[in-house]
């Protein structure tokens, strides 16, 4: 609710004690890299926002033509005919495919991805801060914007558009510094003021993302990608990525077995939430599929251990029962 970004940490750290830094850059604001399928809630949210959105209807999953190229499912053989918010919640390329056909068009992403906040920096008080790219034009760049590859965003740009979700339409400008004071007489300085922009998107459209975000984490479904992200008695909400990585030198995507950047997407609880997480792990050594997901849950079980988010929860619901 006030964009206050609480904690940030990386990997390879080191040790302060000796000077063995391999590189000064902060992966938060200058490492700008290729999201995958957590902006599939932004493209979703877009077409929703526009009023074309028919959750209800249907298309065939697992491969789909575009003009040369042929765009897959993570689910080779696909699920059959499925519908668009089944699509969302398996993350299916091929529905944000058909979206981009029906629902929304390349002006209708590229306004409205702007208008969350990529593709510029958002100057927050650390230096170096990349941009990022969200430039496409032929279709088949369009439908791969749709699901996060072929632009670049930063996880600081995530952590300033997925606000809009946590305070209803809202998005808030986030920011390390909460305040500077004096030393020497006890003055405070400067007093960091919450940033919030107009009103982006609909409380309706809002409650949709919501619920296509809850069922990523409790759907029962085969094809539900966030399952490995459910804790039982937390109301999590969120998205999972996994993009391609481009090799520049080779002119082409990475294909070994983990060369995929893992992401997650996530805040609760889920009707007022109040603490939103993002992270992302490149080519993990082991677990491919589960590294994130347990250091994600870790985080989040000693979050609630520290503010009793749950608990409360938890004990209201039991009352209720």
């Amino acid at each position: 609710k006030t964009g206050k970004i609480l904690a940030t940490t990386s990997r390879p750290s080191f040790d302060p004690n000796i000077k063995n830094i391999q590189n000064y850059m902060d992966p938060l604001i200058s490492v700008a890299f290729e999201p995958g399928s957590t902006m599939k809630t932004y493209t979703y949210m877009c077409a929703i926002e526009k009023g074309t959105y028919n959750g209800s209807e249907t298309f065939k999953s697992g491969e789909i033509k575009i003009g040369d190229d042929i765009v897959k499912d993570w689910n080779i053989d696909g699920w059959g005919t499925i519908n668009f918010d089944q699509g969302f919640e398996y993350s299916s390329n091929v529905g944000i495919s058909y979206m981009m056909q029906k629902f929304i068009n390349k002006s209708d992403l590229r306004d409205c991805l702007k208008k969350y906040g990529f593709g510029e920096k958002i100057g927050i008080d650390l230096s170096n801060e990349l941009s990022g790219k969200i430039n496409f034009n032929y279709p088949i760049e369009v439908a791969s914007a749709g699901f996060g590859q072929g632009i670049t965003t930063t996880a600081l740009q995530q952590s300033q558009a997925l606000p809009i979700i946590s305070n209803n339409g809202k998005m808030l400008k986030p920011h390390i510094v909460k305040k500077i004071v004096d030393v020497n007489d006890n003055k405070v300085t400067y007093n960091r003021k919450i940033e919030e922009s107009e009103q982006l998107v609909s409380n309706s459209t809002i409650s949709k993302i919501k619920d296509l975000m809850y069922n990523v984490i409790h759907g029962s479904d085969a094809g539900t990608t966030g399952r490995s992200y459910k804790i039982e008695g937390f109301d999590i909400i969120g998205k999972t990525g996994t993009s391609q990585i481009f090799d520049n030198r080779a002119g082409k995507y990475l294909t070994g077995t983990n060369d995929y950047v893992f992401s997650f997407a996530g805040m609760y609880p889920k009707d007022n939430p109040e603490i939103i997480i993002y992270g992302a792990m490149k080519k993990p050594k082991y677990g491919k599929n589960t590294a994130l997901s347990i250091a994600s849950k870790s985080l989040m079980e000693s979050i609630d251990q520290y503010r009793g988010m749950f608990r409360e929860i938890n004990k209201k619901k039991s009352l209720t029962i």
